[in-house]
């Protein structure tokens, strides 16, 4: 298994994505010790509804943490069709017929494959979190970025469900037609957002405040982790049931080829 799993990181260009990451790693690191060693202008500093003033420096070197899930769950979302396309371009099928490689053990490691990948995402995101957080002094800028680190585990949670959705998707239809279903079933997602934000009440999100939410989260902090617990086991339940429905789809494809 270690050389598919070889194979499949080189094919999603893992060498340069580590290196890509790991420099800005660095240099997020290299800048938040810039900004926390220099004294912030006056015409720099900012002041948020409750009259709190905080450096506008500090909000900016915050972003990239903020941003990074959203950027590591559209790479992912790619690289589930993608590790499947490659093997189909490279016909990689007739070579593993060859070797005592059986269908589990072929779809299994597509399965750790992504879940390693979506562990790595995640333990970056909460590497340049706690980053971002260093040397903040108490204010709403450090309850936004803790408050986002508490639920970061079930946002990656999601993305395992998400992830055992599509594997068996994928496996059944190929790259082509599993990239189209997916597509539809977004353009359907995307209607019904659509439809509400022409139709829908838009009055609950101007009741949205920020220090509702972080005031909610402090007074069902113990839900909360309950809730980071509890949703990896579930997770990982969903991943195992979806790696065992692609097995039997792929075991019936081979059974259709031959």
């Amino acid at each position: 298994m270690g050389g598919l799993l070889y194979k499949d990181f080189v094919s999603i260009n893992g060498k340069k994505l580590v290196t890509v990451f790991s420099v800005l790693t660095l240099l997020l690191i290299v800048i938040k010790l810039i900004v926390a060693g220099v004294e912030t202008p006056i015409g720099f500093m900012a002041e948020n509804d409750n009259g709190e003033v905080f450096s506008f420096f500090e909000y900016l070197v915050s972003m990239p943490a903020q941003m990074l899930p959203i950027m590591m769950i559209g790479f992912i979302s790619n690289w589930v069709p993608n590790v499947l396309k490659n093997d189909e371009k490279s016909k990689i099928h007739s070579y593993l017929a060859a070797m005592p490689f059986s269908g589990h053990t072929y779809i299994a490691e597509k399965y750790v494959f992504i879940g390693i990948c979506i562990y790595t995402a995640f333990s970056l995101c909460m590497v340049w979190n706690v980053i971002s957080m260093a040397f903040l002094p108490e204010g709403a800028l450090l309850n936004i970025l803790m408050l986002y680190s508490s639920v970061l585990i079930e946002f990656f949670s999601l993305t395992f469900i998400g992830a055992s959705i599509e594997f068996p998707v994928f496996v059944a239809f190929g790259k082509e037609k599993g990239q189209m279903i997916k597509t539809a079933i977004l353009e359907v997602i995307a209607c019904f957002v659509a439809a509400y934000l022409f139709f829908g009440d838009l009055s609950v999100f101007e009741k949205l405040d920020i220090d509702l939410i972080i005031a909610w989260a402090e007074t069902h902090a113990f839900a909360l982790m309950f809730m980071a617990v509890i949703s990896p086991l579930i997770t990982l339940c969903v991943y195992y049931i979806s790696y065992r429905i692609s097995v039997r789809i792929y075991e019936r494809k081979e059974r259709e080829h031959e």
